[in-house]
């Protein structure tokens, strides 16, 4: 501080307006203030002094009433200047208020002003806009009088001197803009030449006709040094030319003639290519046209040639069109496309179209596909190609492009005989031709429909299902009456050849050789493969698949409606003439067991069913994985997609069903025949060494129970197995329950009838079915009732199975004990038998 009665000067600048506080806060202030009054008088003493001791209050005290005086000056002096300020807004504010008004009055004034300015400009330009149009057409006229004049004079030169020199010089002048000038005087002299020729003054058709010969002449010269023009590359005189020919006709000719006299159309090598109607087909495409294994879009390659050839000229003629014709390029393109599409290639469809049919329809249907997909390309490749070039701005090209293609295969695509009349047949002749041979072979086996008609007569409610066997059996007869009279075209020559080697075959053969001369005869159980497989109905659902696919690209407006008519022929191919020819195979064979030998039943005709019902769940699965996914937006035809196909897999598993019952009944009937050889004294034996040895009916019936499970269980698997096997083991069942109440059994063949039971029991056992096993085990309890003591079997017949057998049973097997007519046999067991009977 200056003293102890003034304040510092460092405070002093920081009590004005313009710097007040310094930017710091008041405690800020507080403290830097208070700090220089806190040190004083420490620097005398080392004693430590408490911080009241430390405080000089006077200077401390001086200091803030300094501060609240300078603070009271500053109040001061801030509340006038805010006072002044406040007057001094509230006279700017009456004077602006003033100004606003003054201002206003004289914004009206200048707004009318305007209005009246506008009022009298609005009738100027009334007045004064006839006259422009006058004056427009004044200028109009006065061009029209002038080049009428010129025409009229130009006229009168061909009129008096059959020719005129000025438009000579215009024509053949170097500048294009007075050959320019030449074209159209010779356009508007036609026009006039003709309006005024008539037959009553001779000269003026004289006239016309010189007219017209000299615009042929100007039009010749023109296309000529066009076509020399474009030889030489000269794009500068082309572009010239063309412009010139645009304004005297249109450009019609010269655009015809650069497409007629274009190098792709003219070349000898190529018109002799072009005019060859012969298509000569390699044997490796030729093969995999006409093999249905092979699958997959297969292009033929000249074709192929000739679309890149096309593409190349297109792409490099249209960067000389567009520079030529300029605003005409896209209408010059278009007519080239249509030249190339008239000429190159609807022909080589046609040829190769017509060259494909003669192999098969499938070849036909194939280079159908493929020539539709390879020209879609085709087109997509061009389309892209003008819109980058920016010659398609309007997509004027493209438009013509996909109508030339169009019209291109509507001719095939729209006429249902030219299409999918032949994609059905070729469908129906490769379903047929997979199965003929497995359908030939056992055709007169299955003649007689005999597992059909069974199913047929069996089925009480199910109208449904027969009508649709109907309605399959039809079309099948249909179908191969179709398939059989196309094919023996094929066949004769083969038959012929067939019919010299088997002539040749059976001069040579031994005399004492039998000939079998019906392939029917074969025996079922061979595992030899006769065509009914897996890997020949997949080969089937591929062409399916490919006849489902081509329809889907080909006639995608009506696919619907056509793969229903495809899902018609499958089902009838696989399932109706296939699977059903192999179940009928397998119930007649079934029914043809000699029941009264002994021998084993061969049981390979199962291999049919275990198979036909892989076969439909292929189909089934074939059909939701295809078909009803394409059909989503066709829901009434995916209905009946739905419905036919449960019927044909539903028909299928009845057949399957009835065959299956009918083996049932005749392995039955083979252990009832067996059985009826059970003699009476097999079970009272007079010598015990008869105890070694099982009964005949025993050791025949185990026999064929082993050998019909190691034959069921190769070829049914899962619910089929377990429901034949069932049906086998209650039959058996029944058969022995019922066999050993009809014999006396002595207490030695008590243990015979025991051995028996046991051999039944342990092949039964081997099956591993619960019930079964349950069955012959309650068997077996009761040929212990033989052998069991009287006194006994109260006990026995209440315990374990027996307890659940029915009590007629229990005593008809008691009453044939040999003892129970003894004395012997206790009265009281007699009695309590009675009891419960």
């Amino acid at each position: 501080m200056n003293s102890i009665y003034e304040l510092d000067s460092k405070w002093r600048k920081l009590l004005t307006s313009n710097n007040f506080l310094g930017g710091l806060t008041v405690n800020e202030f507080v403290e830097q203030l208070s700090r220089d009054h806190s040190i004083k008088g420490r620097s005398g003493s080392n004693a430590p002094k408490t911080a009241f001791e430390s405080l000089d209050p006077k200077p401390y005290i001086r200091t803030f009433e300094f501060i609240l005086k300078e603070l009271n000056s500053l109040s001061g002096e801030s509340s006038e200047r805010k006072h002044q300020l406040a007057e001094q807004v509230s006279h700017q504010e009456i004077e602006h208020a003033q100004s606003v008004i003054a201002l206003s009055a004289n914004l009206k004034h200048m707004m009318g002003r305007y209005d009246q300015l506008d009022h009298q400009l609005t009738s100027v330009n009334q007045v004064v806009s006839p006259l422009g149009e006058k004056l427009e057409i004044a200028i109009r006229k006065k061009k029209a009088y002038i080049k009428s004049v010129e025409l009229i004079t130009q006229y009168h030169e061909f009129y008096a001197n059959g020719g005129s020199s000025y438009l000579e010089t215009l024509r053949l002048s170097s500048n294009w803009l007075k050959k320019t000038q030449a074209a159209i005087l010779v356009k508007n002299l036609l026009v006039l030449a003709f309006k005024v020729e008539t037959s009553s003054i001779k000269r003026t058709v004289e006239v016309a006709k010189l007219i017209e010969e000299y615009s042929e002449v100007m039009e010749k010269n023109l296309l000529e040094s066009f076509n020399n023009a474009y030889r030489d590359n000269n794009f500068t005189q082309l572009n010239e030319i063309a412009l010139i020919l645009n304004q005297f006709n249109g450009g019609v000719n010269v655009i015809h003639s650069f497409i007629n006299q274009h190098a792709y159309f003219i070349d000898s090598d190529q018109v002799h290519r072009d005019e060859t109607t012969d298509i000569f087909l390699d044997e490796d495409f030729k093969q995999r046209l006409i093999d249905p294994s092979l699958h997959g879009v297969v292009f033929e390659k000249s074709m192929v040639q000739l679309l890149n050839d096309v593409e190349r000229v297109v792409k490099n003629e249209s960067k000389v069109v567009k520079r030529v014709f300029e605003e005409r390029a896209p209408q010059v393109i278009q007519l080239f496309m249509q030249r190339i599409f008239a000429q190159k290639i609807e022909a080589k469809i046609d040829h190769l179209l017509a060259a494909s049919q003669s192999l098969s329809n499938l070849a036909y249907v194939r280079m159908l596909h493929a020539l539709y997909s390879l020209l879609g390309q085709f087109i997509k490749d061009l389309s892209e190609f003008f819109q980058l070039l920016e010659i398609d701005v309007d997509n004027v090209l493209t438009a013509s492009l996909e109508q030339s293609y169009s019209e291109l295969f509507s001719k095939y695509l729209y006429d249902r005989t030219k299409y999918f009349d032949v994609e059905k047949k070729s469908l129906e002749t490769i379903l047929f031709e997979k199965t003929a041979n497995f359908n030939m072979k056992y055709e007169r086996s299955t003649r007689s429909r005999a597992l059909a008609n069974r199913l047929t007569s069996s089925l009480e409610n199910g109208l449904e299902i027969n009508g649709l066997a109907t309605t399959s059996s039809s079309k099948l007869s249909q179908l191969n009456s179709f398939f059989k009279s196309h094919i023996d075209k094929d066949r004769l020559g083969i038959n012929r050849v067939n019919s010299l080697n088997r002539s040749n075959t059976l001069s040579n053969r031994d005399p004492n050789q039998s000939v079998i001369s019906n392939q029917e005869t074969a025996d079922l159980s061979s595992t030899d493969d006769d065509g009914f497989n897996l890997q020949n109905a997949d080969a089937m659902l591929k062409c399916v698949v490919e006849s489902i696919a081509r329809v889907m690209e080909l006639a995608s407006s009506k696919a619907g409606n056509y793969s229903f008519e495809l899902l018609e022929v499958m089902l009838i191919g696989i399932v109706s003439s296939y699977v059903d020819t192999a179940l009928e195979a397998a119930y007649s064979e079934s029914s043809k067991s000699d029941v009264a030998k002994p021998q084993v039943i061969q049981l390979g005709f199962l291999r049919y069913i275990s198979l036909s019902t892989d076969i439909l769940s292929l189909t089934s699965a074939s059909v939701k994985a295809i078909f009803l996914p394409l059909l989503n937006n066709s829901p009434a035809i995916k209905s009946k997609i739905v419905v036919i196909t449960n019927n044909q897999i539903t028909r299928c598993e009845l057949l399957i069903n009835i065959t299956l019952e009918e083996v049932c009944r005749v392995i039955l009937t083979k252990f009832s025949n067996c059985l009826a050889k059970q003699k009476k004294k097999d079970f009272s034996p007079k010598s015990q060494e008869l105890l070694d040895h099982d009964t005949l009916p025993a050791v025949e019936i185990v026999g064929m129970l082993n050998s019909l499970y190691s034959q069921v269980t190769l070829y049914l698997k899962g619910e089929n197995l377990v429901s034949f096997l069932e049906k086998i083991g209650e039959g058996l069942y029944s058969l022995l329950l019922d066999h050993y109440m009809k014999f006396q059994v002595s207490s030695a063949g008590g243990i015979i009838v025991t051995k028996d039971i046991i051999g039944y029991q342990t092949a039964i056992e081997s099956w591993g079915i619960a019930a079964l096993n349950e069955a012959f085990s309650t068997l077996r309890e009761l040929a212990n009732l033989f052998t069991v003591q009287s006194d006994l079997l109260d006990s026995l017949t209440k315990e374990g199975q027996l307890a659940e057998v029915s009590r007629d049973i229990i005593s008809a097997y008691v009453s044939n004990r040999e003892d129970f007519s003894q004395d012997s046999f206790i009265a009281g067991v007699r009695m309590n038998l009675k009891q419960h009977i």
